[in-house]
């Protein structure tokens, strides 16, 4: 420890306990789609169309530009390098990762995994499912915010987080396992820069 940076032993065990999901979901998805997730996927997918057109926006904050803004909030909030480079890392290093697995794994999207009739024609029918780009950044950005929250404010950004995930499976352009490896990505990497660079306890806002 130097000065407030602190290295929570726990971020260990959360790094592995992550891997082992993402590992499990990995495995899965290079096998033919199991029948309790094709029925999961159904159960989200159909919501009325509207809720389709109200999740589109909010959703877009697990896209590219999503570390940019995260980084701006983590310089307002506290000024220090740590969150702010992180989640610029975390961020856009998932967002290719994310891209590396999915030429790995090869999983189609639900659209060419369940067929079209199952699916919105407003769906995506390009590129591969597994793992959840949107996901894998809206994660990695909230676990790169969250040491520096209040414990109302990480619930927020994690809720966050999620809703980006279940929104990619209800407009359905990912299966449900492709927000979990995702998600589970995203935190890989967040919680690794927070081990290797610490944590500056003394910058945290809304104590």
């Amino acid at each position: 420890m130097s000065g407030g940076i602190v290295r929570p032993p726990r971020l260990l065990i959360q790094i592995l306990g992550a891997a082992v999901v993402l590992a499990v979901a990995t495995a899965i998805a290079r096998n033919p789609l199991p029948t309790w997730e094709e029925e999961l996927f159904t159960w989200i997918h159909n919501v009325p169309r509207w809720v389709d057109h109200a999740v589109w926006t909010p959703m877009q904050l697990g896209s590219a530009w999503t570390p940019l803004l995260a980084a701006a909030v983590a310089y307002w909030l506290t000024k220090s390098w740590r969150p702010t480079t992180g989640a610029l890392v975390a961020g856009w290093v998932g967002w290719w990762l994310a891209k590396a697995v999915k030429d790995w794994v090869e999983r189609g999207r639900p659209f060419e995994e369940i067929g079209a009739e199952n699916v919105r024609d407003t769906a995506l029918h390009e590129g591969l499912g597994f793992v959840s780009g949107h996901a894998t950044v809206a994660f990695a950005c909230a676990a790169i915010l969250a040491p520096y929250l209040s414990r109302p404010w990480q619930w927020g950004v994690y809720l966050l987080a999620s809703f980006v995930g279940l929104s990619r499976i209800v407009v359905g352009a990912h299966l449900p396992l492709d927000a979990v490896g995702g998600a589970c990505l995203g935190l890989i990497l967040a919680w690794t820069w927070h081990l290797v660079v610490g944590i500056d306890s003394t910058k945290r806002w809304a104590r």
